[in-house]
């Protein structure tokens, strides 16, 4: 009987073993005083359940190879225990050990972070000088505007102007020519010199260097070229290269 209260007290103390490892590893986690008021709780129940356990120990004695069964299973989970206590363990000293080059980092990033709101300061100067350019280019960009539909409204008006030139060259130019179908005679022939003379000019629209066709009964005689204009006539000179035959006076000539 003393046996199998020992086993009971073995596996008892066994279990609470475990637990107390358990609140080893909580306790480096959490803060001293709250895990030490657990295991002080555990204690307690721990008490009270030896007391429960006394009064079963007749009972225990009968289930003694299921008790040492069990106690096989509890050494091998305080194992399994030890092992996990020991690989968190492991992850603290890991985070000492990043916290420790932290704090000894802590300095660098501190200067890193003073340049880096100096450099922040810095930067907001110069978007502070970028806004006040930027404004500057919108009132330039207005200007610009303004001077562009301004030279829009110009380039209509120059069109305008351009167009009206051109229609008064044309006229112009048509008033510098000879009508087409102007008719004359010839009134005067110098063959020695190859001129003529017409009897129409300034008055009938005749220009100079205007070209006439002078014909004879429809047969053509030859081309002749003004060289000077009167009021009532026109000297020609009779083109060597379109002459047909000689000019007589009263041969009609034609522009």
């Amino acid at each position: 009987m003393k046996i199998g209260r020992i086993a009971s007290i073995v596996v008892i103390l066994i279990s609470v073993g475990s637990l107390y490892c358990i609140r080893l590893l909580r306790q480096d986690r959490d803060e001293l005083r709250v895990e030490k008021i657990k295991i002080t709780e555990s204690l307690v129940s721990a008490k009270a359940q030896i007391v429960r356990t006394e009064t079963k120990v007749q009972d225990a004695i009968a289930t003694l190879p299921a008790v040492s069964n069990a106690l096989v299973k509890v050494v091998a989970e305080f194992e399994t225990t030890k092992k996990a206590l020991a690989g968190t363990t492991e992850e603290r000293d890991k985070l000492k050990a990043n916290l420790a080059d932290t704090q000894q980092k802590l300095p660098s990033i501190n200067t890193e972070l003073v340049a880096a709101k100096e450099a922040l300061k810095k930067a907001e100067g110069t978007i502070a000088s970028q806004a006040a350019q930027i404004a500057t280019i919108a009132g330039f960009k207005k200007q610009i505007a303004a001077l562009m539909a301004e030279n829009r409204a110009l380039g209509s008006k120059i069109e305008v102007v351009l167009a009206e030139i051109k229609r008064l060259e044309f006229e112009n130019d048509e008033l510098r020519k000879t009508p087409i179908n102007c008719r004359g005679l010839v009134a005067g022939v110098e063959n020695r010199w190859n001129f003529i003379i017409l009897d129409i000019g300034q008055d009938q629209k005749v220009r100079k260097n205007s070209h006439f066709l002078v014909y004879r009964n429809k047969t053509f005689i030859c081309k002749a070229q003004v060289l000077s204009v009167s009021e009532n006539t026109a000297v020609a000179e009779v083109l060597p290269e379109f002459r047909r035959g000689d000019p007589r006076i009263g041969d009609i000539a034609i522009h």
